[in-house]
């Protein structure tokens, strides 16, 4: 994978080995913040929950050896890395002298995306990586009561300023907040994640079309819900991105699937082309090309009456 660095290990007798000019007693974990790090999908599916799964088990007694550091991302992360060892961070890329431990792990254990299976070990679930977050950011809302609603349900409309637009988003405000909700339409600006989990803890439901900023949910209390807009096509992503680790954050959600008459790739193409009939045939073709097509060049805009069913199941499930 570009931009994540290549590590060799290689066995050797002890007494070829060089001196240690720094012996420490603790275990470390190498790992790295490349590849598509950044993204805060890939942030928690690649690196940050793996990491848990990996560290967790130490008591916060690891010493972190990060191999492709990237300044901003272990700053927008610091709270949980300090929450996960008590040590300093070791920027290895840049270490000139020989590191001794007594034991050290390279790479990290990852399960799914973003999410973890309960049979394997360390037999953690996304509850308890959920309760972490909560401790490490101070959240206030842990879960949702249930019975009526004495006040409108607060939903976060996630917005999206480069692709995958949805282009009546105003409008489908609009009408979320006559159906009964009070609603928010906001760009999740994910530099300060303090402020962030705090911002979005403060919701009962959050909406948006398949993209990263739904990844947010992980700060949301129990039994809030997720309505995830399914792009035209990209149904097969829904399910393993979204869908499955919202039920394992004891999250409700609600798919709304896109049709072809709410999608911008509308007369961009012949009638009978492949790119409305068979969109699996070309993702198995290679996800370069299905991204350019489905995720990289394509917005949408809701057919308000069809997507006043999933407003109202999703008011249901928060007032019922």
């Amino acid at each position: 994978m570009n931009f994540v660095k290549r590590w060799r290990i290689s066995a050797q007798q002890a007494v070829n080995l060089p001196s240690c000019d720094r012996k420490i007693e603790s275990p470390a974990v190498l790992f790295s913040s490349g590849g598509y790090a950044g993204n805060q999908f890939h942030d928690f599916t690649d690196v940050l929950i793996p990491l848990y799964l990996t560290s967790r088990q130490f008591n916060a007694t690891a010493v972190f050896l990060l191999t492709d550091k990237r300044y901003p991302w272990t700053r927008k992360y610091m709270d949980i890395l300090q929450k996960l060892s008590m040590y300093e961070i070791i920027n290895i890329d840049k270490e000139n002298k020989v590191l001794c431990f007594p034991r050290m792990i390279i790479g990290l254990r990852s399960h799914k995306e973003f999410g973890i299976d309960v049979q394997q070990y360390p037999y953690y679930s996304m509850k308890d990586f959920r309760e972490f977050l909560r401790g490490t950011y101070l959240l206030e809302r842990r879960t949702l009561p249930r019975g009526p609603c004495f006040v409108k349900p607060r939903l976060l409309v996630i917005s999206r300023k480069t692709n995958r637009l949805l282009k009546n988003e105003d409008r489908v405000a609009d009408w979320a907040q006559i159906i009964g909700f009070h609603v928010i339409t906001a760009e999740i600006d994910d530099k300060n994640m303090t402020k962030v989990s705090r911002y979005v803890n403060s919701f009962d439901v959050i909406m948006g079309v398949h993209g990263a900023g739904l990844a947010n949910m992980v700060y949301l209390p129990d039994n809030a819900v997720v309505i995830e807009i399914v792009p035209f096509g990209v149904d097969s992503l829904a399910r393993p991105y979204f869908n499955i680790p919202s039920k394992e954050m004891n999250l409700r959600y609600i798919e709304y699937k896109v049709s072809l008459e709410e999608s911008s790739l509308l007369g961009r193409y012949p009638a009978d082309s492949e790119v409305y009939r068979h969109p699996g045939e070309i993702q198995s073709r290679g996800f370069l090309g299905f991204r350019s097509i489905y995720l990289d060049n394509q917005d949408v805009t809701l057919d308000l009456y069809r997507f006043r069913r999933a407003l109202l199941r999703a008011l249901s499930y928060i007032c019922g």
